[in-house]
């Protein structure tokens, strides 16, 4: 777990973020990204239940798009004053982050402490006293537990908060490259801002492998339960249209006559949906059908 907190500077957006275009090499994320922007959903309305607080405040969390962070900007999620949280697999091959700045910050020490008034923000030199640091570093926690469930959730990598991610087996290292969405707290009147991050190649491996998974296999007792259904199947030898008055006159022994000629094909209907052709005729003394063709159509 690592925090820390700086007098200068502000926001989370001020390393280079390279925007993304799905070319190439980013091509190849589109299934990470599709899940990172789930994972940041689900967080997002987590986030509100970890700070109840917003309620008051009238305010809600809305994430960002996904941006991509290369190289050694993965570790450098926003620019001071911040407090972050590291994350980590149990294999050191994902990690991720989720980080406050200085806004959200005061927010949590406003909001926590039931305040109303102005929002706290570092004054030059200033430094965060023990009592406000574990309040921030609780939130914190919190929000990062709740980034850990929905990864979990969504693709099916377990982290926990760690002090530092644990050394990867050799030739088995993370990528560089992580998915970060920084998440708004709208409706405050200052840019209050939550950001997560997640390792690129972790998300996009589960990803894969949840795409790559066979559909689940039903009980195969369900199948064959389901050959003793009796279905309704229907022989249409023909329709005709009359009107009321003609219908109302019918009287035993009226002929109607049909469109169909004898050796007309005629619609088989099972349960209702015309999946057939086939030809009357008689069988053993029986009027029946013979099936010609399965309905195309």
């Amino acid at each position: 777990m690592t925090d820390s907190l700086a007098p200068n500077g502000e926001g989370l957006g001020a390393i280079a973020v390279r925007r993304l275009d799905l070319t190439g090499r980013e091509r190849h994320l589109r299934s990470a990204v599709q899940a990172m922007e789930r994972v940041a959903g689900a967080f997002a309305r987590a986030a509100r239940r970890s700070m109840p607080f917003l309620v008051r405040y009238r305010s809600h969390v809305v994430p960002g798009p996904v941006e991509v962070l290369s190289g050694v900007e993965a570790d450098q999620v926003g620019a001071p004053p911040y407090v972050s949280l590291a994350l980590s697999s149990a294999d050191g091959l994902a990690k991720g982050m989720v980080g406050l700045n200085a806004e959200a910050i005061g927010l949590v020490l406003e909001g926590a402490l039931g305040g109303r008034g102005p929002f706290w923000k570092s004054p030059m030199g200033a430094e965060l006293s023990p009592v406000q640091r574990a309040l921030v570093m609780r939130i914190a926690g919190s929000l990062a537990a709740d980034l850990a469930t929905t990864v979990k959730s969504e693709v099916g990598i377990d982290m926990v908060m760690s002090p530092a991610a644990p050394q990867a087996p050799s030739g088995e290292r993370a990528s560089g490259d992580m998915l970060r969405v920084i998440c708004a707290i709208e409706g405050l009147p200052v840019p209050a801002a939550i950001a997560i991050a997640v390792s690129a190649q972790a998300v996009e491996s589960a990803a894969r492998q949840a795409a790559d998974e066979p559909p689940p296999q039903g009980d195969p007792r369900v199948g064959e339960a389901l050959r003793e259904i009796e279905v309704n199947v229907v022989a249409e030898l023909g329709r005709v249209s009359l009107g009321l008055e003609r219908v109302l006159s019918l009287q035993p022994g009226d002929v109607l006559r049909l469109s169909t000629a004898m050796d007309d094909s005629i619609a088989v209907r099972v349960a209702g949906v015309h999946k057939l052709d086939a030809v009357p005729l008689v069988s053993r003394g029986q009027l029946a059908i013979e099936i010609k063709a399965r309905h195309e159509g």
